[in-house]
């Protein structure tokens, strides 16, 4: 995204305002939309809180856990707020491309009343939102102080260090999940591991001018693995759904979906956990320092 990265011409802490209130801003922006699509709207106001919360984790250290959790916090409440939403047009997906890769054995029509039911309630979810003034209000609201925040964000050095810490624990959290992947795939464990691959890709958006090749690469390589995930994620929310609300469907229909739920999460893992090994390969203590040099020949050449 434009602006959510690094420049040599700001100190530390301006850059760290800047990207923030940019993306505050952009938040601001679509909760003041005409609402022609606040499907889109949601969505990215969501990924705007996400960007947030991870300079927030990268900064950890710098502005202390109680800032950090305080701000944290909020903006983990507002994306929750607004969540129901995506969980529909999940599901509404998800059935498609499923429908998709089944459409020589499973007639869509078939599963049409399911896919209709959804959208009545997403429809109908969205209507509450959208008639409650307040809430909008709200929301609007609630963001426009937690800009006036960001300014008094306690950053207080101006050196790689600020950053250090932050990119230590998410790659070692990283790393951490990925080995318990090898043991363990259940939904949990692998929907944190996403979390954290996303946290970590954003952190190195942000960092990438230091070194844009081989940062842009390993960006690259984190987005993917993130993806992935979210497929994975998605199916998986697909899949309990279709075991609590049969639709209507007829059981083979059901068990059909099931099958094939389980059976594209099975061949994402392999790519995932192949992919994230390679990311992950490195120990965070290397990773660190490498960036440090980065850091110190990029601002080096301020001068």
């Amino acid at each position: 995204m434009k602006g959510f990265s690094i420049s040599r011409r700001q100190n530390v802490k301006e850059n760290i305002n800047r990207i923030l209130l940019g993306q505050v801003d952009y938040i601001l922006e679509h909760c003041e939309n005409d609402q022609k699509d606040m499907h889109a709207s949601i969505h990215e106001i969501r990924k705007s809180i996400k960007r947030i919360r991870a300079v927030l984790r990268l900064i950890r250290e710098e502005i202390g856990y109680s800032t950090y959790y305080r701000e944290n916090v909020f903006y983990r409440d507002m994306s929750r707020s607004i969540s129901d939403l995506r969980t529909y047009n999940v599901l509404i997906l998800s059935l498609e491309n499923l429908l998709s890769d089944l459409s020589k054995n499973l007639p869509s029509k078939k599963v049409e009343p399911l896919i209709a039911s959804i959208r009545l309630q997403r429809d109908n979810k969205l209507s509450e939102i959208l008639t409650d003034d307040k809430a909008l209000r709200d929301l609007s609201v609630s963001f426009t102080e937690a800009r006036k925040r960001i300014p008094d964000l306690p950053v207080e050095h101006d050196g790689f260090e600020v950053f250090a810490g932050g990119i230590f624990r998410m790659y070692q959290q990283g790393k951490d999940f990925l080995s318990s992947a090898q043991t363990e795939t259940g939904t949990h464990l692998l929907h944190n591991m996403r979390k954290r691959m996303k946290y970590l890709w954003y952190q190195i958006e942000i960092l990438k001018p230091i070194y844009p090749g081989a940062l842009k690469a390993f960006a690259n390589s984190l987005e993917d693995i993130s993806e992935r995930l979210g497929i994975y994620h998605d199916l998986a929310v697909l899949s309990e759904f279709l075991q609590e609300h049969d639709g209507g469907l007829e059981g083979k229909i059901q068990e059909t979906l099931q099958d094939a739920c389980e059976f594209k999460k099975s061949a994402l893992l392999k790519g995932i956990l192949r992919k994230a090994g390679t990311a992950f390969s490195e120990e965070p203590e290397a990773l660190v320092q490498r960036m440090d040099e980065y850091w110190k020949v990029y601002y080096r050449q301020k001068s």
